[in-house]
Formats: C-alpha cells, structure tokens, sequence
C-alpha cells in the first residue's frame, strides 16, 4: 500500500494518515479488535492536517499491515511529544491516542501470531551447538533445511548470550531465505534482537507475560509442557503453541519423569487449542505413530544433529510425516 510520507511532510501528517488508514482495517471475526472502533470514534478529536497523501490504495487488508502502521504512528507520536510546538493535539488527546494505540497493538499482535499458527507444521528441528557430533552447528541447519525442516529452534545453554549471537544471526538469515521460521530458546532478548519468528520457554524459565514486553507483538511465543495441567495453564498465560513430551525415552535433555506415550499425545491433542509440538526421543523409526495421534509438528535433536547425513535424516523424517498424513 502507498503510505504517506518524506521528508516535506510533518510527523503530524503521517501520524494522521495511519491512524487514519489503521482505522479502516475490518478484522475477520475470529480475529477481533475492539480498539479499533475506538480508534474511529478518537480520530474527530483530532485536527485534519492541512496536506494529506495524494495517493490511496484502500484500507489495510492484513492484521499484519495494520500493526505495522499503528507501530508507525507510535513512534513518531513520540516525537511529537518531545516538541509542543510541532503538536497540534492537546496532550490529553495524545494519551488517549496512545492508550488505544497500545490496545490496539496488543489485538493486532495476536490477530497475527494466529494467522502464522499455519507456520507450526512439519519436521522443526533443534539446533544445539553440543549436539552436532563435532560440526559446525550452522551447517546441521543447513542440511536440516535442505531436508524440508519447517522450523528451527536454537538452544545454546553453554555459552554467553554474546558468544551465541553470531549464530542466531547466521540462523535468521537461512530462515528468511529458505522461508522456514527460527525460534529463540529461552532469551526474549536476543529473539527481539535478531527478529526471529519467535522465542520457546520452559515452565521455569520467562513467564509469558514477561517475555511478551520484550518481544515485538508479531513474533510467536511456544512453551514446553510435561503434563496436561501445564499445557492448559501455558495456552491460558497466552502460548501461541505448545510442546508436549517427552513423548519417548530421550537421552538429549534430562527431564526427570518418565516418557508420556502415545496415549497422553492423544489427550493433549484432545485438550490443546492451539497448534501441538510433539518432542522428546522422536526419531523416524517411531514418528509415525507421533503424527497420526495429532501432533501438527515433531521437534527433534539428535534425529538430525547427531546423524551421519543430517540432510538425508531430515528428508526421511519428513517423509515419514508426510505419509503419516501431516503437513510439511
């Protein structure tokens, strides 16, 4: 869409312009977005500027190019407010602009994350610098791709965040180009910093609410579950997905309690409202039975990490899911 903009126009007219186009935006009803009529209903209060863009191509049809204009007029509405001479709203408008604008982008943000739920499907690998046999963990990603992983997960535990960042770099940068979507383990931080699609947190690390101020509204948030009481308790505290396991005998991560099992798949596939990841002791001798329980996506290690050919091992494991009826 043309948007207004450049360098001859005033802050305040651009300002005007997205409020205005955001305010236009007709969510889908499985996505609503109260702020909106708030929105429309605030925008009489404000003066119209006295140039307006020549060119309109219609309302944002997306959540997503709607959040990006609200996150436009947030930013330069803070400008705006460092210079009382260039803002030509009473201060007491500009609060209430920005209280709507905030509730708005909490709305936007998760309309969102639900329209990326689709993203959840397939072979999502994890990307562990210790579980590489010896490799260069970025090219266990490369090979995980090249075999059709959907999702890619890092989890560094043992080095300095900025020891690690480097990698989680090189890692955005594959995902954007290969269309698949990274995932931060753990640090909100660093998921903010290098843009990944999301950030994953277990039941003792950042709580949801907590990471949510750290990450941009857009970016997914997935938490690990143990039992079925967790699952419910991380889809109320506002997880976009959640994993479930360990489904088999692991080796990789010590988790203390005994494999769940097939069956306990099943009830949390029953109970999880949102898009379920199977993991722990997958690999493509027992994934099958993973997928055909109802797991949309199957996260793996050491299935790819460790294996001899890491791109032969992705391919067979999504092959597997594939002819198990998943999606890829």
């Amino acid at each position: 869409m043309t948007r207004a903009g450049g360098p001859s126009q005033s802050h305040y007219q651009v300002i005007f312009h997205c409020i205005e186009a955001a305010s236009r935006f007709v969510p889908p009803a499985q996505s609503p977005a109260p702020a909106l009529q708030n929105l429309r209903d605030m925008i009489p209060a404000m003066p119209a500027p006295s140039a307006m863009a020549e060119t309109d191509d219609g309302p944002p049809t997306t959540a997503q190019e709607t959040l990006e204009l609200v996150t436009i007029a947030v930013d330069l509405l803070s400008l705006l407010q460092e210079s009382s001479s260039a803002n030509p709203l009473g201060w007491e408008t500009v609060a209430g602009v920005n209280r709507i604008l905030d509730d708005l982008t909490g709305q936007l943000g998760s309309a969102v994350r639900r329209e990326k739920a689709d993203l959840v499907r397939g072979l999502y690998v994890i990307i562990d610098p210790q579980v590489t046999a010896g490799r260069d963990p970025l090219e266990i990603a490369q090979a995980a791709i090249r075999g059709g992983a959907r999702m890619l997960q890092l989890r560094d535990k043992m080095r300095d965040k900025g020891e690690s960042l480097p990698l989680a770099r090189s890692l955005q940068k594959l995902c954007l180009e290969s269309g698949a979507s990274l995932i931060i383990n753990d640090h909100a931080d660093v998921a903010a910093i290098v843009g990944s699609a999301g950030l994953h947190v277990g039941q003792t690390d950042l709580p949801i609410d907590e990471a949510r101020r750290v990450l941009a509204p857009h970016q997914v948030l997935g938490r690990s579950n143990h039992e079925l009481e967790e699952l419910l308790e991380s889809e109320r505290m506002g997880a976009d997905h959640v994993a479930f396991g360990a489904i088999y005998h692991t080796d990789t991560k010590g988790v203390g309690r005994p494999p769940q099992g097939i069956d306990q798949l099943r009830l949390a596939r029953e109970t999880a409202q949102t898009p379920l990841v199977a993991i722990g002791g997958i690999n493509a001798e027992n994934a099958a039975p993973v997928i055909e329980a109802g797991a949309d996506a199957i996260c793996v290690t050491a299935a790819v990490g460790s294996a001899t050919e890491p791109e032969a091992a992705a391919a067979r494991l999504v092959k597997v899911i594939e002819d198990a009826g998943g999606r890829v």
